[in-house]
């Protein structure tokens, strides 16, 4: 997977924003968001990729930015999204991901929301939430979802190094929930908006 890595085309937001193409209105993107409360440790990060050929799934943006509150990552949100087309955007709601998904879509008017809960179909009142519910159930599809398009398929293509390194500190703990190694400078806010951004190629939601 190293090997496809390399330098960004564009460094924006002091370091925060990587691009490595431009956005092209004949590409098909989708997005993946983990969303950080901004206080300097985990980052509120977005993940772009290119979904237009399913045999070559390419890395084209990464904004990641632990400084950020919650409230102005919404306006950095919405302002990426634009300008790559209003793509399909799965965001993960816990914690202060809520405010964030009900603000871009009640606010905004931000339609391309892929909505993803665990159990969707019973009355456990997650049905209605929007984004996605990161839960025992659908961490373990998303984490099931990736390995087949990374391992098997081999059809994803990264250029970010940092989502790399944070792949290979990415395990399961033995009470089945995935998560970074826990020691210092392990995250896995890069993998997690990986994870939501390849969401939308599981069974369930296709």
């Amino acid at each position: 997977l190293k090997e496809e890595c390399r330098n960004p085309e564009f460094v924006l937001d002091d370091g925060s924003y990587l691009l490595w193409e431009e956005p092209d209105p004949e590409r098909i993107y989708v997005a993946g968001v983990d969303i950080a409360e901004g206080v300097g440790e985990n980052a509120s990060v977005i993940q772009i990729f290119d979904f237009t050929d399913l045999t070559n799934i390419t890395q084209v943006a990464v904004y990641s930015n632990n400084k950020i509150t919650p409230y102005n990552f919404t306006t950095k949100l919405e302002e990426i999204l634009k300008n790559w087309g209003d793509p399909l955007v799965a965001i993960e709601r816990n914690n202060c991901g809520a405010q964030v998904v009900d603000n871009l879509y009640n606010n905004s008017g931000y339609g391309n929301l892929i909505h993803f809960s665990p159990n969707p179909n019973k009355s456990t009142g997650y049905a209605n939430r929007l984004g996605v519910v990161a839960h025992t159930n659908t961490k373990y599809k998303g984490v099931m979802n990736m390995r087949y398009w990374v391992n098997e398929m081999k059809a994803v293509k990264f250029r970010d190094i940092k989502t790399i390194n944070e792949l290979r500190d990415f395990v399961r703990y033995p009470n089945g929930t995935w998560a970074a190694k826990k020691i210092a400078g392990c995250l896995d806010d890069r993998v997690m908006s990986l994870i939501w951004c390849l969401i939308i190629l599981e069974n369930t939601i296709t």
